[in-house]
């Protein structure tokens, strides 16, 4: 017996609709599993609602603290005695900018190498993987980690922010330019290929002038998060503005606090802004 074949006049929205796969019994699986992994994430969490009753209580104080910021320690600049403050908030914001720029500088000078040992194109499959598996050990571990480590190592201080932030922005960075590496046109490697060029002439020649504009876009781009990550190395003395913001939470100072997350504010979108125009000028 032959089977009926849909014609085009038959094939209405009603008929189709019937005839497509039955995906509901899947769809229910999947929505009971994510049900019982909120829930259970949500009971293992601790949550106690009574904790929650003075919320609004501590929540008003903190926005009273912004409107009684402490505008003298967010725009001081010298001490009592007209010497320059390395204490003061705009001292320390300048310094968890360079903190952010020397450590993404850092990377992007480590991760060069790495990234032709990653990129299959460059060094092959077998080399590749050993570069793969640097980038994965070093992105295992965060900034704060690294920090803790680093203070233990150099010190209290801006040089251990430095490293932490260089050391962890290797694993991003490495994985970019490798990626960049490997979609780049092959024909001007092709090319240095047939006159005979070794290895440095290929890479100097048919692989940097395509690359070198992504790589300075991904370090610029990384450079935007690493801003934002060195706000917070300062709570474990790795320098920058993190250490006043931790004594004054800690301390219940609401109104230094409210100053420095303004500063942080500013700081953050400025280098957003300043990142993002010099990304499009490069892409």
């Amino acid at each position: 017996m032959k089977k009926h074949l849909v014609t085009h006049e038959e094939a209405t929205v009603e008929l189709m609709m019937k005839k497509r796969p039955k995906t509901w019994i899947f769809q229910l699986i999947i929505l009971g599993v994510v049900v019982f992994f909120t829930v259970y994430a949500f009971d293992g969490a601790k949550i106690n609602p009574y904790r929650l009753q003075n919320f609004w209580l501590n929540f008003r104080q903190i926005l009273l603290g912004f409107r009684n910021m402490n505008t003298e320690f967010l725009f001081s600049i010298f001490d009592d005695r007209g010497d320059f403050d390395r204490s003061t908030l705009p001292y320390l914001t300048l310094e968890t900018i360079a903190i952010a720029f020397l450590g993404t500088f850092l990377a992007s000078l480590l991760a060069l190498p790495i990234a032709f040992i990653t990129a299959k194109n460059i060094a092959g499959k077998k080399l590749s993987k050993v570069g793969e598996t640097i980038l994965v050990v070093i992105r295992t571990f965060p900034e704060i980690i690294l920090a803790l480590i680093f203070v233990r190592i150099v010190g209290t201080g801006a040089l251990a922010g430095i490293f932490a932030i260089g050391i962890h922005s290797i694993g991003m960075l490495g994985k970019l330019f490798a990626e960049a590496i490997e979609n780049m046109d092959r024909g001007p490697i092709e090319a240095l290929d047939a006159v005979g060029a070794n290895l440095w002439q290929k890479i100097r020649y048919g692989v940097a002038p395509q690359v070198l504009p992504d790589f300075l876009s991904m370090a610029l781009y990384r450079f935007d998060i690493n801003v934002r990550a060195a706000t917070v190395l300062g709570i474990v003395s790795a320098g920058g503005i993190g250490t006043p913001l931790a004594f004054a939470i800690g301390e219940f100072n609401w109104e230094t606090m409210s100053a420095i997350m303004v500063a942080i504010i500013v700081m953050v979108i400025s280098i957003d802004l300043l990142s993002s125009k010099l990304r499009q000028k490069l892409i």
